[in-house]
């Protein structure tokens, strides 16, 4: 059997965010804390431990959410996900003004509540599959360096790990 040609659609990866129990109502401390350590390190308001779906983003832990609607949601549709895009590449994505990027201009989360700037890594599964991301958002245009998206990448390994370690034996 093939996998299928959109990533976000793999049965088994979904299959797999299922097994890990990423998709409950209340964010792991832990979890929370590594999203919270990311923001910190890059000084920026949001950070998230993100699922994606093949519908939508779920939210597993957040720093900094609590002003937002986000905050009562946990997730909004796949379309508007910027997390979505290392669903298929398997690498870092980085937006540095949401506002002059045409893939992310238009979109709700861009004009509707601010998002400025975002950097965000995957959560790859030690099966290879990508669960979700960690991320940073900012409502103000920025860089971002090499330094800080090792920054998260290393976050991203400890947060995999974590969630790795809640998987049924």
């Amino acid at each position: 059997m093939t996998a299928p040609a959109d990533p976000l659609h793999d049965a088994a990866r979904l299959a797999e965010i299922a097994e890990l129990g990423l998709l409950t109502d209340s964010a792991d401390p832990i979890l929370a804390d590594i999203a919270t350590r990311a923001a910190t390190a890059l000084g920026l308001p949001v950070s998230l431990v993100s699922v994606v779906l093949d519908e939508a983003l779920h939210v597993a832990a957040a720093h900094g959410i609590e002003p937002l609607w986000l905050n009562e949601t946990l997730g909004h549709p796949v379309e508007w996900s910027f997390c979505a895009r290392s669903v298929h590449t398997r690498e870092a994505y980085v937006v540095e003004n949401a506002r002059h990027d045409p893939e992310h201009r238009a979109n709700p989360l861009v004009t509707e509540d601010g998002v400025r700037c975002y950097a965000g890594v995957p959560l790859i599964s030690s099966r290879g599959f990508v669960l979700g991301n960690l991320c940073v958002v900012g409502l103000e245009a920025r860089t971002f360096t090499t330094g800080e998206i090792e920054q998260l990448r290393t976050l991203a390994d400890e947060a995999v790990a974590r969630i790795e370690a809640r998987r049924p034996v």
